[in-house]
């Protein structure tokens, strides 16, 4: 049971510690907020990000344009994508059904393609730019007019 403990301990200072969002700068379009554990066992100041999210209101849309860092090292697209909506009625929380399109282009070809749901499960970002792409492009459409808050997600963003 402690070499168990021990072990899970080490993996999780291993992902916290790095910088989960590598591979991927912000270039331009709706900027992203910073997506952030609340605790972290990093000695060198506050916890790294670990992916990025945006409010995305209803029939809305955004399209955020990233940088490749480090083209020849980092090929295949990692993390998982997750939306999360809620409504307040009476004081009370209540999930809300949206639904969101998204699409992932490098320099303009598409590379992967989904539709997900907030309260369903996340979806994992896979696909690979081509080679000599720069710049990555990632859209995301509300396909419901509800009026609740949805924030979609990109957790553990970034190129491997």
């Amino acid at each position: 049971m402690l070499l168990v403990l021990l072990i899970s301990a080490l993996l999780a200072y291993f992902v916290v510690s790095s910088d989960p969002t590598e591979g991927l700068d912000y270039a331009s379009g709706d900027t992203p907020k910073e997506l952030k554990q609340s605790i972290c066992f990093s000695d060198s100041g506050p916890c790294p990000p670990t992916g990025f999210k945006w409010n995305i209101p209803a029939s809305g849309v955004i399209r955020t344009r990233f940088e490749r860092e480090d083209i020849d090292d980092r090929t295949e697209f990692r993390g998982w994508f997750r939306l999360e909506a809620a409504v307040f009625i009476q004081e009370e929380v209540r999930d809300c059904s949206t639904a969101v399109d998204w699409w992932l282009l490098a320099d303009d070809k598409p590379v992967a393609h989904g539709t997900i749901t907030a309260g369903g499960d996340d979806q994992e970002v896979t696909g690979t730019p081509p080679h000599e792409a720069r710049f990555i492009l990632l859209t995301a459409r509300r396909t419901d007019s509800l009026s609740c808050r949805s924030t979609f997600q990109w957790v553990y963003a970034g190129l491997d």
